[in-house]
Formats: C-alpha cells, sequence, structure tokens
C-alpha cells in the first residue's frame, strides 16, 4: 500500500513538473498561470503534454493574443479561453469556467441559442455573426449583450476536435447606437410638437420604438392639489397602472434622479419583469418650479451603469425643453389673447367712453352699457330694473330669459320682499355675485333652474338705488377676476352717467326756470324804465314852468333848489339809460364777426378827445388783436372801460392810460391800466355789481351799470372780468375773449 502511495505522488510530482516546465504555458498573463497550474488529466483533454499539436497550436495562438477567443475542445466543448476574454465571462463564470463543458457554463443563458452554431461548427462548417444578441449572466443577472463573433472548426487530421472563437464584445455600441436613435427621432419628433397633449403623445409614441430601454414609462404634470397629475403612460397594463395614477408632491419638489423599487410588473420585451423605475424631475437647476416628472421602469437586463443613466438624463432633458418651451408658447398665446382681448376692452371702453360724453337719456345709456357687457363676456341675458313700489318692473332686456314662465313672471313684475338677488343689492349697495346661482335666491325657483351664475349690481346716483343691473348666464359657472372687474368699471361709470344724466336734466329744468325768470326781470326793468321817464320829464317841465312863472321874482335859495331838483332828474334820466342799456344787453342775440379790437379803441379815443382838452393825456396802446365778437357789444365794452379809466384819473396832472392783449392758448385777455385813484382791493368782487359804487357821487359821477354790463357781455362771448388795484396807485380792469367760441 505505501508502494502504491509513494508511486502516485511520484506519478503527481512528475505531472506537476512537467506543466511547470511546459513551454506552452510560459507566456505572462492569469490565463496562462491558470492553464499551467490546472489539473488537466480529470478533462478529457488529458494532460498538456498528450494534447495534439492542432491544439497546442490554437492555445499558444489564444495567450499570445489580445483578442478575445474562446476554444470548445473535443465533442464535449471544453472551455479553454484567453486574458482577453475574461471580461465577457464575468466574475459569475470566470475562473470556473476554465476546463468546463460549454453546455455547463452557458447552459442557462447563452449556450441554448448558441448549440447550433457549435453543431455545425462541429461538423466542419464555420459561422460569423455581428452584433449578436447572447444573454449571459456574468454579473449576478441576466444581461442584454451583443457581440462580433466567428466560429471555425479546428481538424486534428482529417476530424474536427474542436470550435474556435474570437470574439469582440459590441454592447456598448449596440445599446449607444440604440439609444441614440431614440434620443435623434425625440428631438425630430418634438420640434413639431407646440403643447402639452403633443409633447406628451409624441413622447410615448416614439417609446413604443424602443421597449427595451423604456420598457414602461410615466408622465406626470403640476397639478393644482400639488400632486402630481398623471398626464399619461405607456408599457404598462391597466391593472398594474391603477397605483400610479396620483403620485405624492414630493416627486415635484426633488431635484436629482432616483430609483424607486415597484411591485414588478411585466412590460418590454424580456420575460423578466420590470422591478425598479428611475424618477427624474422635468426641470433645470435653475428653474424653481417643476414642469412634471417622467419615470421610466429599468431594462431587467441591464442594470443602471453610467451609459443608461446619460441617456434617461438626455431624454428626460429633451422632454423639459420641449415642455419649457410648449410653456413659453401657451403663455406667449395666452398673453397674446389677453392683449387681444384687452384692446377689443378698450376699444370698446373707448367708444363707451365716447357714449358717456354725449347728452343721453337714461334709458339710451343702459341699452349701450348692456350692448357693452354682452360684448365683452360670454352672456346669455342683461337685464335692468326699476322699483316702483314694493314691486320691481323689468325696464331693459338684451338676450333671453331662457324659459317662457319666467318671462310671464317678469311681464307680472317681480315682489321685492321675496326677490332677494334684488333686494340684498338694494338694500345694501354693494354688487351681488352669485358664482353658482341659487334657485333659493329668488321667488321663482322652478322657472329658473336652467340659469348657472349672476351678478345683480345697484346702480346708485346721488338720489340713491335708481335701479339693479343684472346678468345672467346659463352654461358656465363662476365670474372670473379679469370679468368681475369689467362689470364693476362698466356698472360704477353707468352709476356716475346717471347721476350726471339726472342733473343735467334738473339743470335744464332750473336754467329753464332761471331764462323764464331772466326774460320777466328783463321785460321789468325794460317796462320801469320806460315807465319812469313819464314823472322824471314832468318834474323837469315843471321846474321849466316854475321858472317861467316866477321870472326874475325867484330869489337865490328857490333858484339852487330848483337846480338841484333838474340835477337829480338828470341823474334819473342817466340811470334810467343805464339800465335800459342792461336790459338790451341782455335780451338782443349776439351778431358774432370779426372784430378789429385796435380800430374799437382808436374810435373811442376819438370820441373822448372833446371831453379832456384842457388834460394831460398820454395813450399806451399795444398791437391788439382781431377777435370774434359782437362789434357794437364789445365797443360798449371798451367804452365803459375808458371812460373810467378818464374819469377816475381826472385828478392827475397827468393821466396815462395803457391798453394791451395777451396771447393765452385758447383765448385772448385784454387789459386797460390807469393812474388814477384806484381802489380798495378788499370790495373788488362789488365792482361788477348792479348799482355797486366804491366812491361818493360828489366824487365822480356815475351809475354803478356800466362795469356790470361790462361783466354781463363779457359773459355771453363766454369770457369773464377781473380787476386789480390798490387805493391811490391806479386800477387795471381786463376782460377774455375765448378765440373759438
Amino acid at each position: 500500500m505505501l508502494d502504491i502511495l509513494n508511486n502516485s505522488l511520484m506519478t503527481s510530482d512528475a505531472n506537476s513538473s512537467s506543466r511547470r516546465h511546459d513551454p506552452l504555458f510560459e507566456h505572462e498573463g492569469e490565463m496562462a498561470a491558470r492553464m499551467r497550474d490546472f489539473d488537466w488529466t480529470a478533462t478529457p483533454l488529458g494532460p498538456p503534454d498528450t494534447w495534439p499539436s492542432a491544439l497546442r497550436t490554437y492555445v499558444h495562438l489564444m495567450l499570445t493574443s489580445r483578442q478575445p477567443m474562446y476554444l470548445a475542445w473535443t465533442p464535449d466543448l471544453i472551455a479553454l479561453y484567453n486574458d482577453a476574454y475574461r471580461p465577457i465571462l464575468g466574475a459569475d463564470k470566470h475562473p470556473k469556467a476554465l476546463g468546463t463543458r460549454t453546455a455547463d457554463i452557458f447552459g442557462d443563458d447563452g449556450y441554448p441559442g448558441l448549440k447550433p452554431v457549435f453543431d455545425a461548427a462541429l461538423r466542419g462548417e464555420s459561422a460569423a455573426f455581428e452584433n449578436l444578441l447572447v444573454p449571459l449572466v456574468r454579473h449576478g443577472y441576466l444581461e442584454e449583450d451583443y457581440f462580433d463573433v466567428s466560429f471555425s472548426p479546428v481538424y486534428v487530421g482529417t476530424q474536427v476536435y474542436g470550435v474556435f472563437s474570437s470574439v469582440t464584445e459590441t454592447t456598448e455600441r449596440v445599446l449607444s447606437a440604440r439609444r441614440t436613435k431614440t434620443l435623434a427621432a425625440l428631438a425630430a419628433t418634438l420640434l413639431g410638437a407646440h403643447d402639452l397633449a403633443q409633447i406628451v403623445q409624441a413622447t410615448l409614441d416614439l417609446a413604443q420604438h424602443n421597449p427595451t430601454d423604456l420598457p414602461c414609462m410615466l408622465l406626470y404634470v403640476p397639478a393644482i392639489s400639488g400632486e402630481g397629475q398623471l398626464a399619461d403612460a405607456v408599457g404598462w397594463r391597466d391593472e398594474d397602472l391603477a397605483e400610479w395614477r396620483t403620485r405624492p408632491s414630493t416627486w415635484l419638489t426633488e431635484r436629482e434622479a432616483r430609483v424607486v423599487p415597484i411591485t414588478p410588473v411585466a412590460a418590454g420585451p424580456w420575460p423578466e419583469r420590470v422591478t425598479h423605475l428611475v424618477v427624474l424631475p422635468l426641470a433645470s437647476s435653475d428653474e424653481q418650479a417643476q414642469l412634471g416628472v417622467f419615470a421610466v421602469g429599468l431594462n431587467p437586463r441591464k442594470h443602471l451603469d453610467d451609459a443608461y443613466h446619460d441617456f434617461l438624463q438626455f431624454f428626460s432633458a429633451q422632454l423639459t425643453s420641449a415642455l419649457r418651451n410648449a410653456h413659453l408658447t401657451e403663455e406667449l398665446r395666452e398673453r397674446n389673447t389677453d392683449l387681444a382681448a384687452r384692446n377689443h376692452a378698450l376699444s370698446a371702453f373707448e367708444e363707451w367712453t365716447r357714449d358717456l360724453t354725449f347728452d343721453l337719456d337714461a334709458d339710451e345709456l343702459i341699452e349701450r352699457a348692456q350692448a357693452l357687457v354682452s360684448d365683452l363676456l360670454p352672456l346669455d341675458a342683461a337685464a335692468y330694473y326699476e322699483r316702483e313700489g314694493d314691486r320691481w318692473f323689468l325696464k331693459h332686456l338684451r338676450g333671453e330669459y331662457g324659459n317662457e314662465d319666467l318671462r310671464r313672471a317678469h311681464e307680472q313684475c317681480l315682489p321685492h320682499a321675496t326677490t332677494d338677488s334684488m333686494r340684498i343689492p338694494f338694500e345694501t349697495g354693494e354688487t351681488f355675485y352669485q358664482d353658482a346661482y341659487d334657485v333659493s335666491t329668488d321667488s321663482l325657483p322652478e322657472h329658473t333652474a336652467h340659469v348657472s351664475a349672476t351678478v345683480m349690481m345697484p346702480l346708485k346716483t346721488t338720489r340713491g338705488v335708481r335701479g339693479i343691473f343684472g346678468l345672467a348666464v346659463f352654461s358656465r359657472s363662476g365670474w372670473t377676476t379679469a370679468e368681475r372687474a369689467i362689470i364693476e368699471t362698466v356698472g360704477r361709470s353707468l352709476s356716475l352717467a346717471l347721476d350726471r344724466a339726472e342733473k343735467i336734466a334738473d339743470l335744464a329744468r332750473e336754467r329753464a326756470l332761471l331764462a323764464s325768470a331772466n326774460e320777466e326781470l328783463d321785460a321789468f326793468a325794460y317796462s320801469v324804465s320806460h315807465d319812469l321817464r313819464t314823472p322824471v320829464r314832468h318834474i323837469m317841465g315843471f321846474n321849466e314852468l316854475l321858472r317861467k312863472s316866477f321870472g326874475a321874482g325867484l330869489d337865490a335859495k328857490a333858484t339852487r333848489y330848483l337846480q338841484v331838483v333838474d340835477d337829480a332828474a338828470a341823474r334819473m334820466n342817466t340811470l334810467i339809460d343805464a339800465m335800459l342799456d342792461l336790459s338790451r344787453t341782455s335780451r338782443l342775440s349776439l351778431r358774432w364777426g370779426i372784430v378789429d379790437l385796435r380800430a374799437i379803441v382808436s374810435s373811442v379815443r376819438a370820441e373822448s378827445q372833446a371831453d379832456v382838452l384842457e388834460r394831460h393825456v398820454t395813450w399806451r396802446v399795444s398791437a391788439l388783436p382781431l377777435v370774434t365778437a359782437d362789434h357794437d357789444l364789445l365797443r360798449q365794452v371798451m367804452v365803459n372801460l375808458l371812460s373810467n379809466a378818464l374819469k377816475y384819473t381826472r385828478t392827475r396832472e397827468e393821466t396815462v392810460i395803457e391798453v394791451w392783449a395777451e396771447e393765452r392758448e385758447r383765448e385772448w385777455a385784454v387789459f386797460v391800466r390807469d393812474n388814477g385813484v384806484g381802489f380798495d382791493p378788499r370790495y373788488t368782487d362789488k365792482l361788477f355789481g348792479v348799482f355797486q359804487r366804491l366812491h361818493r357821487q360828489e366824487e365822480f359821477e356815475g351809475t354803478g351799470v356800466g362795469l356790470a354790463n361790462v361783466r354781463r357781455i363779457v359773459q355771453r362771448h363766454g369770457g369773464h372780468v377781473m380787476a386789480q388795484s390798490t387805493t391811490g396807485q391806479g386800477a387795471t380792469f381786463g376782460f377774455t375773449l375765448p378765440k373759438h367760441p
């Protein structure tokens, strides 16, 4: 027994020694060392020194090559391979694949598909493939792998003893080409998508062309609730999709992509189920709000490596860009729509504003306001009601009742006490909005079921609530902020216009009464003036008879008394003439024409020369304009102003009178200044009143009517009068005339 053991040890040592010194394995590299130390006697190949030369030649070729090579020897296809081939086997198969039957190495992944190729090679047939799909378990799971591979029979004599394969892995190339094609197609497809629906549909349609990398997809957009609302999905069965209809709001706040484990779902081309989702936020790093969330199932035969991750990031980036452009396009479209609506509203309000400048009656104003809001808002009815007693009467309707019984009820008038939609705004003075119309607020619930939203606005004037301006829609609910702004604006302006119309009507009545009173007053003044002339004439006549009767018998005192009576009668006649002038100024219609103001001043100066022959008068008349006025009345104005200037400067050694005009934007201002006695500025307001005098009669004669006549004439021309003075330092009087009366 001991001899047998010793012989066995000696044989083992001899085999080991033989392997260590076999020149076939003296190359550098792990596989040369492994083959040298491998116990080949336990395999059908036997000791290396017994290998046929063909086998030794191919082994030598493999060990010296950097090209991945695989040699399957004997019909059992015992595996030999080089260092370059080790990555193809991975940690799951190397080094235990060395010296193992090919069927045992790849029986659960690649061999079932390649067995016909190996069998053909053993029969002497060669084969070559490009980008051949060979599923392999080499990193703990069945992978999707691609290779350029050739299969060649190895002969010993005339018989095939093995199969030689030269292999190049093309997995990354194939996947990269496939993913690049997908990204290019996505970019081209999204170029034509301009809204969310188009983008979602284009993305999901494209995903169906690459179910390997994108076996299933979910696309979420932000919802009003804050959660992710599922826009659409692809690659899911309905029963698997149910739990993904909405996702937590945290998905819309996260900034980094993350992998989420899920209940396995059947999706994609492989029998293996998808067990993980990659969740990618659709937003760039500088955006505060996300545009959505893109979640994609991972290929069960390709773990998420850098290349896969980059592909998904590029995919989501393109999707993000498209969504951003869609949002910008939508914002632009909304802005353009809003701008068009604003322009339309501005045009409508411009026309409405012009309407308000006309003297329209209340009915016309209300009808135009109803037309305006009907043009700017999608309305079914616009109504205006006024209250009489305890009932509301429909005065104007634009649109439809929407119900025949409702029409008949309106014709019979609506009770105030039970019609809350009008009672409430009438009593509160506030607009009563019903975004969702409540039929219980009115007395006709059975006739108003078709009404969906209403507005009841009180139209208020200085007299109180004049009426209720009502709007109604039948097919939608709610009033937007913009619609409320339009309603409030129209309502306020309509209230102001109605208030103005009421005041204009009141003013017209007052003017009519005033005109009638003025006519009566003018007629009275004219009559009184004529009636007063008779007694004055009698006084002066009897005074003359007394003089003739007494002749030379009148003493000095009687003569003085009679003279006082004559002077008083003369002043009375002057006053009567002034009153007649004032009355005539009010009654005569204006005869408009072009008037040379300088010519008028020259004429008045010439007439006054006879009264100032013994005085030193200096006139300073500047250039005066042509004006539009009544020539005779304007001359009367200048006569009064220049006469006053001459009268109140007669106490001066030298009289200086200045006349000039100032041009303003819409009027001419004409001034007369003197260096006379002036007047106390505290009484300026009294100067232009009838019979108002600031000096005693014995100092300066006058009736106190002249300046009143000046004011009336100027006012009839559309101008106004003015005066400025300091006692003892002269006075300046002036008036204005419109350039275009």
